[in-house]
């Protein structure tokens, strides 16, 4: 067998070998959207494969992303892609990919890999720690969001989750009135924000990078460095889905935005929100509420049955967008995958925070499929 780098032209055999053993039909576009057309320019691509008599039989890729604290932007590595033929199981290929990649990791400065699994005792094998995990808001517009809800990934298996969501939706009709009641209340609290003008953004608009600048500025941690370049990638030539991204303006400045989408399920999705945190003028809830409101009326305009979110941990814009989220009509329950999150030396160096509660998270971070 051997393991190494991607060779050029074997974008096919690996996105053939992901569609069969996951039972995709994910096209060749996406695939190299995901891998190959990300802001990352350094070559080679940071994608591993087992090869066995000319075939491939084992992946494990990174997608480069840049973060943002108070020192500036950086480097990390988001895992995905992680699969391993069922024939080969029991040969340590996932151990010895990632062997391959942590020499990419230190040699290209990543300070940090990253991702989000059900699968943890491979990662914990390999120094990974495990600081947590997401968990879903939700907020149901018809007992037909309780099938999608309960279907997705491990969520809807896992012990508890099943019974509160069906405790929850039981009162389908009682819970949806009281989900518009709410909507209604937040809509006139809002009220109290002025001539702000909502846009849908087309295109990127260039002031996201220093938005991001001036979120850091007032909250600390990291988050996701959504400068318009990685916008435009991640959202705008997503060949997965489509968001709606709605803006809001202050005399042409951007204060803050929110993108959703509309998937095959059903489902709404809360894809990102992100708002300037200046409460000087305006109070960053009343920002977040002005934007959960456009996600949730467009995503009911739109036909979802429900629409859903997730959270991470305790960073206090994290937090504040659940309290907001639930004062409008939100559910929230703590199931969801694990976080695994390993530090590389240039991570070590890195001084603007040491937890992960430090991290602000969004669906912006996921593989593709929902935003």
């Amino acid at each position: 067998m051997n393991i190494r780098l991607i060779a050029e032209g074997e974008e096919e055999a690996c996105n053939k070998f992901h569609n069969r053993l996951y039972k995709t039909n994910r096209t060749i576009d996406q695939w190299r959207w995901e891998f190959t057309l990300n802001n990352y320019l350094s070559k080679p691509v940071p994608y591993a494969v087992v090869e066995d008599d000319g075939a491939i039989v084992g992946t494990q890729a990174f997608i480069p992303i840049r973060l943002i604290d108070k020192d500036g932007v950086y480097w990390t590595a988001k895992s995905e892609e992680t699969l391993v033929d069922p024939s080969y199981r029991g040969k340590k290929l996932f151990e010895k990919m990632y062997a391959l990649l942590f020499e990419y990791a230190e040699e290209h400065e990543f300070s940090y890999i990253w991702g989000f699994t059900p699968a943890i005792k491979a990662f914990d094998r390999l120094n990974f720690t495990i600081p947590g995990k997401t968990g879903q808001i939700f907020m149901p517009f018809s007992a037909r969001s309780i099938a999608p809800m309960m279907a997705k990934s491990t969520i809807g298996k896992q012990a508890g989750f099943g019974d509160k969501l069906k405790s929850v939706l039981a009162r389908s009709g009682c819970v949806v009135a009281q989900s518009v009641s709410a909507v209604k209340v937040a809509l006139n609290k809002n009220k109290n924000i002025g001539d702000l003008e909502i846009r849908t953004m087309d295109q990127p608009d260039e002031q996201t990078g220093e938005l991001c600048r001036g979120f850091i500025d007032h909250y600390g941690g990291t988050t996701i460095y959504r400068d318009a370049d990685y916008l435009k990638w991640r959202l705008f030539d997503n060949p997965y889905v489509k968001s709606v991204v709605r803006a809001v303006y202050d005399n042409d400045k951007l204060l803050g935005w929110v993108a959703f989408m509309l998937a095959d399920d059903g489902l709404g999705y809360l894809v990102d929100i992100m708002t300037t945190p200046d409460d000087q003028i305006y109070k960053p809830e009343d920002l977040i509420r002005l934007l959960l409101l456009e996600a949730v009326i467009g995503s009911r305009n739109m036909g979802a049955t429900g629409i859903r979110g997730w959270f991470v941990n305790k960073h206090p814009f994290d937090k504040l967008v659940r309290r907001t989220a639930r004062e409008i009509g939100f559910y929230t329950f703590d199931r969801g995958n694990s976080v695994v999150l390993y530090n590389c030396s240039k991570g070590k160096e890195r001084t603007a925070y040491d937890k992960f509660d430090d991290w602000y998270v969004s669906r912006i971070y996921t593989e593709g499929v929902l935003g």
